[in-house]
């Protein structure tokens, strides 16, 4: 793994964010894949827990960011601004030299700092969470938005939600999937979205693949999702073209 690192192996992909008003691209989460010389194309769960084991995400996540920053700098330059989530792991945080590494990366790439979104899921033991927390408050500090992913699936989200001033929560699919047609599920969506307006944060969905899902969020006033209904998670090269297919369908 460290190996491939030095050589370029990882890559980031990028699944667009849609405006459930507009159908517009706003943003899009940045997803790491390893394209393996023997395996092929290696999806995060193949590799992130082992990097965790062995002290790599770090290093995984700078990488990632530093071509992701290039590539949102051309986007900026074609007069595209775009929104970039990246999903850090709460093992990063726990120490405050990741956040400091991505401030520096940020400052070289000369973009402003409000176009980068950082994601935790926060899986990590409520003992730890004052460390994560003290982290993501740096980066909210540097002008970052801070979200909260997978929004009801961790150990202590509403402790976080209570400690970081957050600017986005993401909710998770398992409350999306069919959600028009649970009512247990549409219950607890609505009362996730009350609270989102309660606290001021903007909203996204995430895994919407059906037009009644994405239907049933834009009733609930959900600004955004992301799901295989808009687009799958893509290579720099295939968003630039899903963009400017975008953009001329838009002007057309």
């Amino acid at each position: 793994m460290q190996a491939a690192i030095r050589n370029g192996q990882f890559v980031p992909f990028y699944q667009p964010q849609i405006d459930l008003m507009t159908g517009q691209p706003v943003g899009v989460e940045i997803l790491a894949r390893w394209a393996h010389p023997r395996r092929g194309l290696l999806l995060p769960d193949q590799f992130i827990p082992l990097m965790e084991r062995y002290g790599l995400i770090d290093q995984l996540t700078e990488c990632l960011l530093a071509q992701a920053l290039a590539f949102a700098k051309g986007c900026a330059e074609t007069g595209t601004e775009l929104g970039f989530a990246l999903n850090v792991s709460p093992v990063s945080l726990r120490d405050v030299k990741l956040a400091r590494g991505i401030c520096g990366l940020l400052r070289e790439s000369g973009l402003e700092p409000h176009l980068i979104t950082i994601e935790v899921t926060e899986t990590a033991p409520s003992d730890r969470s004052g460390n994560v927390a003290h982290s993501l408050a740096c980066l909210r500090t540097q002008g970052f938005k801070v979200s909260i992913d997978d929004f009801g699936t961790g150990y202590s989200s509403l402790k976080l939600l209570s400690q970081v001033p957050f600017t986005e929560l993401k909710i998770d699919r398992t409350f999306v999937t069919k959600v028009h047609a649970r009512k247990k599920a549409a219950a607890i969506l609505e009362s996730i979205m009350h609270l989102a307006g309660g606290l001021g944060l903007r909203t996204v969905a995430e895994g919407i693949e059906t037009e009644e899902e994405a239907v049933f969020l834009r009733s609930l006033g959900c600004e955004a999702g992301q799901g295989y209904l808009f687009a799958r998670p893509m290579s720099g090269q295939d968003l630039t073209g899903f963009l400017e297919a975008q953009f001329f369908n838009a002007v057309a």
